[in-house]
């Protein structure tokens, strides 16, 4: 019996069958078929070995060689590397099969310019300079790239111009550029910044005429030689003379000091420029008392002439003997500034510019209004009072002051109601009035006061013996009075008020001069030498901007800045020789232009005279008697000499002042 074997070849007794052989290689295929290398590079080849199926053989060996290796030479791998220009057949074999490829070998084409670098140069040039700037080329891996051609170009051909081709930039003029090199696309920028020396210096200003204490921003333009301005350039300033002006060195701001003519220059990079300025002193605020004047010159210093004595009127710091005067200004002490002063009597006041209140001279009923029981002050002393004024008017012997919110307060004597307080109560100190008027300014007068209200309103108060009130009724010719303000008849606008010896003299909106109160010394300027308590127009026809009343004369600036007076003229006081008086205006001073005028107030004939500021307010003159100095000419005369022609009042130059 035979037994058939069955199932695997491990069953005993069953033959033993050996594994089929492996695929022999029947193709060898390259990747890829075709290609270029270049000299000095490399290139990868595969090769495939494949059965006669086309299925892909593994773990074959591949064998690689070169038809020209001194063309390409191949690595065991199937690396190609260009040896030289030309072509070479690559062959792989395997397992007897090959395939070949044919390679083109050639040099390598030039790499791409990847950025452009400008080598660090000075961005900051002169007119004339020339700079020459090099690029330098990278391809993307950072290597630098020889031989590429740059080309430059300039964003201000004005500025600075560039050799296109060799990158040598020339400076032309002052300005900004940036010069560009461009290759193949890829681009640099290099900034340049051109200056050009200082070739003109010149000096501007908005005016050449500078009032003493005040300042003026002054400014240089600079040029070069071409004419083209230059800017953020260093200028230096100095003054010809400090006495005169300051400017400061590095503003150029120029501080009037004192009258004369300085040259400030202007100096920046050695070249200079210059201007000449006139440095002036003018004076307003003019004030004549008893025997002695005052005035405000430049920078709000006071100065005062004529009568000082033993109340120190003069408000020099220093009382001297009865009698004792300047025939000249003497600055007033304690280094203030003011922009108003008033005298009436003995006694001075003034406004400063912080608005406060400063009088000096006699005491007498109180009339410095500090409080003190004092006789006298040579210098200046705080009224007291933490009020803020405006303007201030000195009487006979009282004051009265207008705040800048046009409250009304006085002091002093009170007999006649003069301080407007509703009562006949002294007061050592400023009191406000009992009315609830607000008044625009204030004149005090021999014991009445006088004001005009912001609405155009006359008012006045005090004692009203011949119609000095200007209320209309009768002038009684008796010691009658007013204890609070009464308003002036007619219904007339005025703009301003003056108050003096029984005469009140004003200004309407007209504009013309209407006086009222005694007449019989040709005061009231109408002809009518009587009492009259209507005001009354003087000179029909002549239209006045202000009017000052005297003691013994009144005198008015006119719309074309001449100067008449009326009144009695025994020493020349109206400015013409007249043997008794003027009830009408006469001509004052020959040509004389004024811009403000005064006459004295003061009880007796030292008080002739009268003073004005020429409208150019340039000078001060002054007219009349001049027996204690008070024309200030530096000269002194006869009690009786007529002194008709003004003459300048001499020497007010401010000192230097510590700003």
């Amino acid at each position: 019996m035979t037994l058939a074997a069955c199932g695997g070849s491990d069953s005993p007794g069953s033959p033993i069958t050996n594994p089929p052989p492996p695929a022999a290689v029947a193709t060898v295929a390259i990747t890829p078929s075709t290609g270029t290398v270049f000299i000095g590079r490399t290139m990868a080849l595969a090769a495939s070995p494949k059965d006669a199926a086309g299925n892909a053989l593994s773990g074959r060996t591949v064998t690689w060689s070169s038809s020209a290796e001194s063309v390409a030479r191949v690595d065991a791998n199937g690396v190609v590397t260009g040896v030289a220009a030309g072509s070479a057949t690559i062959t792989a074999a395997s397992e007897g099969k090959s395939a070949s490829t044919t390679l083109l070998v050639q040099a390598a084409p030039p790499a791409a310019v990847a950025t452009v670098s400008i080598a660090a140069a000075s961005g900051n040039l002169k007119v004339g300079d020339t700079l020459r700037l090099a690029a330098t080329t990278r391809d993307e891996s950072g290597a630098v790239l020889a031989g590429r051609t740059v080309r430059w170009t300039s964003s201000a051909p004005i500025v600075a111009t560039v050799d296109s081709v060799s990158g040598l930039v020339t400076a032309l003029r002052s300005g900004a550029a940036t010069v560009t090199a461009t290759s193949e696309g890829k681009t640099a920028t290099h900034a340049l910044v051109v200056t050009a020396p200082v070739a003109t210096v010149s000096v501007n200003a908005s005016i050449d005429t500078l009032e003493a204490y005040d300042m003026l921003q002054l400014s240089a333009t600079l040029k070069d030689a071409a004419g083209n301005v230059l800017t953020d350039r260093t200028v230096r300033w100095r003054s010809s003379n400090d006495a005169v002006a300051t400017v400061d060195s590095l503003t150029g701001v120029i501080s009037g000091v004192d009258r004369g003519t300085v040259t400030v220059t202007a100096t920046s990079e050695g070249k200079s420029g210059t201007r000449q300025h006139t440095i002036v002193i003018r004076y307003r605020s003019l004030t004549t008392g008893s025997e002695h004047a005052c005035d405000i010159a430049s920078g709000g210093i006071a100065w005062c002439w004529g009568i000082n004595g033993t109340e120190g009127r003069l408000g020099s710091g220093a009382a001297g003997a009865f009698g004792s005067y300047s025939s000249q200004p003497v600055q007033v002490a304690g280094g203030l500034r003011f922009n108003q002063l008033s005298t009436y009597g003995s006694t001075t006041c003034g406004v400063t510019r912080a608005g406060k209140l400063y009088c000096w001279g006699s005491n007498s009923a109180f009339a410095l209004g500090a409080g003190s029981s004092a006789a006298q002050s040579p210098t200046p002393v705080a009224v007291a009072s933490g009020l803020i004024f405006k303007q201030v008017s000195v009487g006979s012997q009282h004051a009265c002051a207008v705040t800048t919110d046009g409250r009304l307060y006085c002091w002093g004597p009170n007999s006649s109601g003069q301080l407007g307080t509703g009562n006949t109560t002294w007061a050592q100190t400023p009191v406000a009035s009992a009315t609830a008027l607000t008044f625009a300014s204030v004149s005090a007068g021999t014991d009445y006061t006088c004001g005009v209200t912001p609405a155009g309103e006359a008012w006045c108060w005090g004692a009203n013996g011949l119609g000095q009130l200007g209320e209309g009724n009768a002038p009684s010719m008796g010691n009658t009075q007013s204890n609070s303000p009464v308003k002036v008849t007619g219904g007339l606008s005025f703009v301003s008020i003056s108050a003096s010896n029984q005469v009140t003299c004003a200004i309407t909106t007209n504009p013309a001069a209407y006086c009222w109160g005694r007449g019989i010394d040709g005061r009231l300027g109408t002809g009518n030498t009587g009492v009259t308590s209507t005001p009354s127009v003087v000179a029909a026809g002549t239209q006045f901007r202000s009017v000052a009343t005297g003691f013994t004369a009144v005198c008015g600036v006119d719309l074309a800045s001449a100067v008449w007076c009326w009144g009695m003229g025994a020493n020349g006081q109206l400015g013409q020789v007249v043997t008794n008086q003027a009830p009408t205006p006469i001509r004052a001073g020959g040509t004389l232009k004024a811009a403000d005028v005064s006459t004295a107030n003061v009880s007796g004939g030292s008080g002739n005279y009268s003073c004005a500021i020429a409208a150019d307010r340039l000078t001060t003159y002054c007219w009349g008697r001049n027996d204690k100095g008070q024309l200030g000419n530096g000269t002194t005369s006869d009690a009786t000499a007529v002194n008709a022609t003004p003459s300048i009042v001499v020497g007010q130059k401010p000192l230097p002042a510590t700003r």
